[in-house]
């Protein structure tokens, strides 16, 4: 597949309170909605849970839930205070973004879906299991897991089952882009 969700994926696995995005190349305002939501700025986490929702521009991501893990501020120099008024956090980037359960990610030209995934800033990974399912036009790819590498685009889809003939091994289907080939764009009348 020719990116292979890499980069939309990881844009919207990394989406949190800061430096959110989920679009592959948004930074417009992301629109979150649950059923439930849980803001904790002593342990700088987020829950959206309950058909939870993440939408920037015309990219989506759901799931039954979305955790987003911050890291903490390190201490103002000085130890000064917020000033009057003002609304105080001691959570900066996202350090970990969770999705579990009828994990989502779409956007106008690509699909994945999974039962959890997990983003990691530090390695600047991302890890989608249980069912995986990824849809690029008509290509198609299943396997158990799928890792991304973002930095790299590098992806790689395992499963547990083994062997040739084995059922659930990873398996996909690419179609040419040959012009009359399936799955091939419409050639303009010359």
């Amino acid at each position: 597949m020719k990116s292979l969700l890499a980069a939309a994926v990881a844009a919207a696995l990394a989406a949190g309170a800061a430096q959110a995005q989920i679009a592959p190349h948004g930074n417009g305002p992301i629109d979150i909605t649950a059923d439930n939501g849980t803001l904790v700025n002593a342990t700088c986490e987020a829950t959206w849970s309950g058909s939870a929702e993440a939408l920037q521009g015309s990219s989506r991501l759901r799931a039954n839930v979305i955790r987003a893990f911050l890291k903490k501020k390190p201490p103002a120099p000085g130890g000064a205070a917020p000033s009057a008024g003002s609304v105080q956090t001691d959570c900066g980037a996202t350090q970990r973004i969770e999705a579990d359960g009828d994990v989502f990610y779409v956007t106008p030209d690509e699909t994945a879906r999974g039962d959890h995934a997990v983003y990691d800033a530090d390695s600047d990974q991302i890890v989608m299991t249980g069912n995986v399912i990824v849809v690029q036009g008509k290509n198609v790819v299943h396997g158990d897991k799928m890792t991304i590498w973002v930095q790299t685009r590098q992806v790689q889809i395992d499963s547990a089952a083994k062997g040739r003939g084995a059922p659930g091994r990873v398996r996909g289907v690419f179609y040419s882009n040959q012009p009359g080939a399936p799955g091939s764009a419409p050639q303009a009348a010359h």
